[in-house]
């Protein structure tokens, strides 16, 4: 009977985040200079709204919305594998120096490839998510001891990386003229600055995978949680495991950083709120983490676009200043 309450219980708290999220999304669509009723919406999915509507949503707004909201999945996701791979709470793809490898190689583009030789939109992506990708790759790699990766090695490992590669980017920043200077220090900071339905479709169906092998491996991540003697002792291989897993966050990871910029803070804070509402199981944490990810970068995002409009805010700044509060909340609590 307690198995099953905790179940409905479960049940009933995931269905509030989606709830929220939808709710969160409506609002980030009407968040601006012009709100969109339900009718107009209706017109503009029948094909019968006005032109000016049809673009105000379609080729500005939700690119834009949905690229939040995917950012946030992304994010949080790579941050509870993460956790769930080191055992540390503090584990998040800004402290492993993912995110710090990606605004690397693109401030290195801008400052030694000429401006139009390559179009900006294609290949910033792209550097992103390989330098969040090599970044990652050099971490495990320098985190193994005796055949098999360290968690602990590979958290120092990871903000050594970070700490480093970030120095070398304020290097290449001063070289940088005041446009791209500002440009660099937002994307550091976290923008949103990749919105575009490319973008949205290749998120969407990378972070689907992503995700679901994530849930798939839910209870391996549950056995891992006990300790590496005792996962092996139930028939994990605890390398191979760790390996795969690692390599799922930072997917995720690198394709969050890709168009969002040097996002670090959802990662840390979301796994920990999902945790509080579902508890530790991964088989309900992974959905809620992707859920309460969601949720926190459109929220962000809403307050970034309306406190300072028509200026607009690092989504970054505000997605740390609304998740520290709560986090610094739990760390007094424990």
């Amino acid at each position: 009977m307690n198995e099953r309450k905790k179940r409905l219980r479960t049940g009933a708290v995931l269905a509030m985040l989606a709830a929220v999220a939808l709710l969160a999304l409506w609002c980030d669509i009407n968040a601006g200079y012009r709100s969109i009723s339900l009718e107009e919406l209706g017109q503009i999915f029948s094909g019968t709204a006005s032109q000016s509507l049809t673009y105000t949503l379609v080729d500005l707004r939700l690119p834009r919305v949905l690229t939040s909201l995917l950012v946030g999945v992304g994010l949080s996701l790579s941050g509870c594998l993460l956790q769930g791979v080191s055992r540390n709470d503090m584990a998040d793809p800004g402290v492993l120096g993912i995110n710090a490898g990606a605004g690397l190689l693109v401030a290195a583009f801008i400052v030694f490839v000429p401006a139009g030789l390559v179009p900006s939109a294609v290949a910033l992506p792209l550097l992103a998510f390989a330098g969040s990708a090599a970044v990652a790759f050099l971490g495990w790699r320098l985190s193994v001891v005796r055949g098999a990766s360290s968690p602990r090695r590979l958290l120092l490992i990871g903000v050594a990386l970070a700490t480093g590669l970030s120095s070398a980017t304020s290097l290449l920043m001063l070289r940088m003229s005041d446009g791209d200077y500002a440009f660099v220090q937002n994307w550091i900071a976290g923008s949103i600055w990749g919105a575009s339905w490319g973008n949205v479709a290749i998120l969407s169906v990378g972070l689907a995978l992503l995700a679901f092998g994530a849930f798939y491996a839910s209870r391996t991540l549950n056995v891992l949680g006990l300790g590496e003697a005792a996962a092996t002792g139930l028939g994990v291989n605890v390398p191979r495991a760790r390996a795969a897993l690692t390599a799922v966050a930072v997917g995720a990871s690198g394709l969050a950083c890709a168009v969002g910029g040097g996002l670090t803070f959802v990662g840390l804070v979301c796994p920990h709120m999902a945790r509080r509402l579902v508890g530790p199981n991964f088989r309900a944490l992974v959905p809620a983490c992707v859920l309460v990810g969601a949720v926190l970068m459109l929220l962000a995002d809403i307050v970034s676009r309306t406190l300072l409009a028509p200026n607009e805010i690092p989504v970054g700044i505000v997605a740390a200043v609304i998740g520290a509060p709560y986090f610094l909340y739990l760390l007094a609590r424990s």
